[in-house]
């Protein structure tokens, strides 16, 4: 029986439980290196798990456990070769490859050579498990996190789970501009998969970053082309629209009518962030554009959005198993509160894995009902979302969430950007006092003295920190700040005071949100986006 997205919560849950437990026996068990060890050490019976209190008793997986061997979580049935302790494919499965070889369309002879049936079975089995493709995200670690997809993850489950873009309002004769550089990231790879797996994609256009395509080109090539659609990074996209308002203004282009809806990812979308980007689009010649945000990372190998602005991004229950836990005592939450979330993988070849700690602390908490705007039940999280334990900080004693900085700039009258650095106020002595530097571009025709205080005024409120220093400088110079570090996604707030005192340390910054991350391999993929 398939999967129904108008069952309640409850059916759905059951039925998502039901076909986890069996994905546990008869392929988890058998087949993944990290967890069949895992299970014989703790005493784990996968045949004997019929409850949530039952499967609760796999440990949770955080992300150090996964870089400690990312090929141990790989599904993979044992050949002469294989390095762990995991089963041959059974005999059963071998017949199923078997009877399918003779009806697969794509085991047909290839430029008049034939096949033997032996060739065709083998086919169809590495149609399941041989590994055709990867993604990887940065980290911050330095240790990049890869996902496994096999052929069968791609058309079957990559399909499904992304043909909840239609719910977002896409059509299939929408055109898409791709606004993320070319790297291998889930962000980059999500709009490709979905032209490719999804029953008549539409057409993308995926302009692979600035390194490739420099920005003013990119806005003169979607002027001549014409676009419905636009992924991006918040950021990015910020600095893409200002360039095509100037370009405009200095009638290098017409404007860009006709862009309907923006899918953003990979950082904080406040509100004073999605009045800037509509009116930049107004502008252009786009009014009432909406504005959706999406989440995913690398680890989970697809992307989940939202069917309309702020209606909660829409989850997968077919796929993936979703818990959200206390952050502290990791025990589940109610619905609606606040919680980590946490995941496990159903159905899935590959990469595998198992209630996988996510990090990211769901502020706004998960409902799983019946969404009022597309009517599908599904479980929803709403922003704001932070890193459990990376966006909060101490400031002058006080603790303060770092995206509180952002939410109370963005909003202020006459500021174009900015940039908050905490350091201190003796570089060369870690136990000085702290200080907070904001960078600032102010708008044409915004007068400095009176910026300088509405600036610190609002930090003061929003955070309870006052800074200690407001530096203004040109758009171009403060552009090179935000994007200095990857050249990807605005750094908004850069905390200096954990480098070390040694030559050559690195900046420790943090990551807005988890969403799509990065390293230090970036530095060589630096878009030039600026």
């Amino acid at each position: 029986m398939s999967f129904g997205y108008h069952w309640n919560r409850e059916d759905q849950r059951r039925w998502a439980e039901e076909r986890l437990f069996r994905y546990l026996r008869d392929y988890v068990d058998r087949f993944h290196p990290h967890y069949r060890r895992l299970f014989r050490e703790r005493g784990i019976d996968a045949d004997r798990i019929y409850t949530y209190d039952d499967f609760r008793k796999i440990p949770i997986t955080t992300k150090q456990d996964f870089l400690t061997d990312q090929k141990a979580f790989v599904l993979q049935p044992r050949q002469d070769d294989t390095p762990y302790d995991v089963e041959p494919l059974p005999a059963g499965k071998k017949l199923a490859y078997a009877a399918r070889a003779f009806t697969a369309r794509y085991l047909r002879d290839v430029y008049g050579k034939p096949r033997s049936f032996r060739e065709k079975v083998a086919q169809t089995a590495m149609y399941e498990w041989l590994p055709a493709h990867f993604n990887f995200s940065g980290g911050t670690t330095g240790m990049p996190a890869s996902a496994v997809f096999t052929t069968y993850d791609l058309r079957e489950n990559v399909r499904k789970v992304h043909g909840m873009l239609y719910e977002t309002g896409w059509e299939m004769d929408m055109r898409t501009l791709n606004l993320f550089p070319a790297v291998p990231h889930l962000a980059f790879f999500a709009p490709i998969t979905v032209a490719f797996t999804v029953d008549t994609g539409g057409a993308v256009l995926h302009t692979c970053g600035g390194k490739a395509i420099p920005t003013e080109r990119q806005v003169i090539i979607a002027s001549i082309m014409g676009f419905q659609m636009i992924t991006s990074l918040p950021s990015y996209l910020l600095y893409w629209l200002k360039t095509a308002v100037e370009l405009k203004e200095k009638g290098w282009i017409q404007g860009l009518p006709g862009i309907r809806q923006v899918i953003a990812g990979a950082e904080p979308m406040t509100d004073e962030y999605r009045r800037r980007i509509k009116g930049y689009l107004e502008e252009l010649g786009s009014p009432g554009v909406r504005i959706m945000e999406v989440y995913g990372m690398t680890e989970m190998k697809a992307g989940f959005f939202e069917c309309g602005e702020k209606t909660g991004v829409h989850l997968n229950p077919e796929f993936y198993y979703w818990e959200m836990l206390d952050p502290e005592t990791r025990e589940p939450v109610q619905w609606g509160d606040p919680g980590v979330l946490v995941f496990s993988h159903i159905g899935w070849r590959g990469t595998v894995l198992l209630r996988y700690w996510t990090g990211d602390l769901i502020q706004g908490g998960m409902v799983w009902e019946k969404c009022p705007s597309c009517g599908l039940t599904l479980p929803r999280i709403f922003t704001p979302i932070v890193r459990a334990e990376k966006d909060f900080t101490k400031v002058k004693g006080a603790r303060v969430p770092l995206l509180e900085f952002q939410r109370a700039l963005h909003g202020v009258e006459g500021l174009e950007s900015f940039q908050v650095v905490l350091g201190k106020e003796d570089e060369g002595d870690a136990l000085s006092r702290d200080k907070v530097t904001v960078y600032a571009c102010a708008e044409p025709g915004a007068e400095e003295a009176a910026l300088r205080e509405r600036i610190v005024n609002s930090v003061r409120m929003g955070t309870e920190i006052s800074p200690d220093e407001v530096v203004f400088m040109d758009s171009k110079a403060l552009e090179a700040r935000l994007f200095e570090r990857t050249g990807l996604k605005a750094d908004w707030v850069v905390d200096r005071r954990e480098v070390s005192l040694t030559a050559g340390a690195a900046v420790t910054e943090p990551d807005p949100e988890g969403q799509v991350e990065e390293t230090e391999d970036d530095e060589a993929e630096k878009s030039d986006q600026r």
